[in-house]
């Protein structure tokens, strides 16, 4: 319950400078979109976890048959649900769920989104065995990541970032990453090493 209450309060708390802050990042989402639609399928069903305000579910709904976005914290949802009106979508929703337990059927979509978000939770591990239940034999789960532990460097550059924007609980190397994903009875597709002031990992994994 602990852990839990802390992550949703700190979200609940950005939700509202949450797309501005993203706005700085926008070429690297513009990439991370582009890339998320050239691997999925319009007859597939998504799940996208710690969505946010929903701008992947919505950037790429049309590309897929249904999309459904969840977060911990309603202060975001709230935000992803006006823009879903605005947009006049009909194949995307957003609900309230705790990535470690979420309240999906096992073996109900084709494909999961973790973007940018792993490194930010206490504890991805239980992240990664929700999204493995939820996901059909032979699923993928598509999880572009930082590795903030790459090099002393990045460390530190991650030290600072962590006092403007979002602390990065895990600091893993590209290695240990790819370790982690494949510990938790995934198969690596594509890992695809970004450069950035912190490398960015396009990693795509399949269920086994």
């Amino acid at each position: 319950m602990g852990r839990e209450y802390t992550e949703r309060n700190f979200w609940d708390g950005f939700a509202g400078r949450y797309d501005s802050f993203i706005k700085r990042l926008q070429p690297t989402y513009d990439l991370i979109i582009q890339r998320i639609k050239n691997t999925i399928y319009p007859s597939q069903d998504i799940l996208e976890i710690a969505t946010g305000t929903g701008i992947i579910s919505l950037a790429i709904a049309d590309n897929a048959r249904t999309v459904t976005g969840c977060d911990i914290s309603p202060e975001m949802i709230k935000v992803a649900q006006k823009k879903l009106v605005e947009s006049h979508l009909n194949n995307v929703s957003f609900s309230v769920e705790d990535a470690y337990h979420l309240g999906f059927e096992d073996a109900a979509y084709d494909v999961a989104i973790a973007s940018n978000t792993l490194h930010v939770m206490m504890d991805p591990g239980q992240a990664l065995r929700s999204v493995h239940r939820v996901l059909k034999p032979g699923g993928i789960i598509i999880a572009p990541t930082y590795c903030h532990g790459n090099s002393f460097f990045t460390r530190m550059v991650s030290s600072i970032m962590s006092i403007v924007g979002f602390r990065a609980h895990q600091k893993w190397s590209t290695g240990s990453f790819k370790e982690l994903i494949q510990s938790h009875e995934f198969e690596i597709v594509t890992f695809e090493i970004i450069d950035d002031l912190i490398p960015l990992v396009f990693a795509v994994a399949r269920k086994k």
